[in-house]
């Protein structure tokens, strides 16, 4: 891609930044995004997006090795943790409201997986009941975290959307190209990638307020 992923422009914001940003304003706290390495320009755009870095260092086990680095982080800090959403930074233009949508959708029915679909497709983020998340954890993910939300049908809730973001999977230039219409690049408003940024694997986001109506915690 030419840059470090994470770091890429996505329309004035790195793909980073406006992934934590839309999971921030989508309801969900706090916003953790696992990284190699911890400091430079990355950290600093992220912490500006209320988020916080979680290290995986030299992105070992691959993308699921993200995703557990960034669960093991939020369950050892937050015991009470409700539930969990969690998106790969190839998806940097998914809206807040599809994110917002998703916690309505889990807060309601307390569904075990919920998941966006748009045009029967489904796609990210994924939101997980902390009942599942050690299944996450386990030996022998052929797919990664497709495996767990793919197990049984019958635990995943679909809420469909308009928002045709959530299938994005920008990692070609050719991808990048027809949702950004320019070949990809960091932006120097974003960063500058000859600073060696560490890129992102997973964007795990997760929340612990307490719902008013019920007490009970929210994504």
């Amino acid at each position: 891609m030419g840059a470090a992923k994470a770091m890429l422009d996505a329309g004035g914001k790195s793909f980073a930044a406006r992934l934590a940003g839309a999971l921030a304003e989508g309801g969900c706290a706090p916003v953790a995004v696992v990284a190699r390495e911890a400091g430079g320009e990355l950290e600093r755009q992220v912490k500006a997006a209320s988020g916080r870095i979680v290290v995986n260092r030299g992105g070992a086990g691959g993308q699921v090795g993200s995703l557990r680095a960034g669960l093991a982080d939020l369950r050892g800090r937050l015991p009470d943790l409700g539930a969990v959403a969690f998106t790969p930074v190839d998806n940097p233009m998914i809206a807040p409201a599809t994110v917002a949508a998703l916690v309505e959708a889990w807060r309601r029915t307390r569904a075990l997986l919920v998941v966006p679909r748009f045009e029967n497709q489904r796609g990210h983020p994924v939101l997980a009941d902390m009942s599942v998340v050690g299944e996450f954890f386990e030996d022998g993910l052929a797919e990664g975290a497709r495996t767990v939300v793919r197990r049984d049908p019958g635990r995943v809730l679909e809420v469909d959307v308009t928002d045709s973001s959530v299938l994005d999977d920008l990692d070609t230039p050719n991808r990048y190209r027809r949702r950004f219409g320019q070949a990809p690049s960091g932006t120097r408003t974003c960063a500058d990638v000859a600073d060696g940024s560490p890129a992102t694997k997973r964007t795990p986001a997760v929340g612990r307020r307490r719902d008013p109506a019920n007490g009970s915690p929210t994504p």
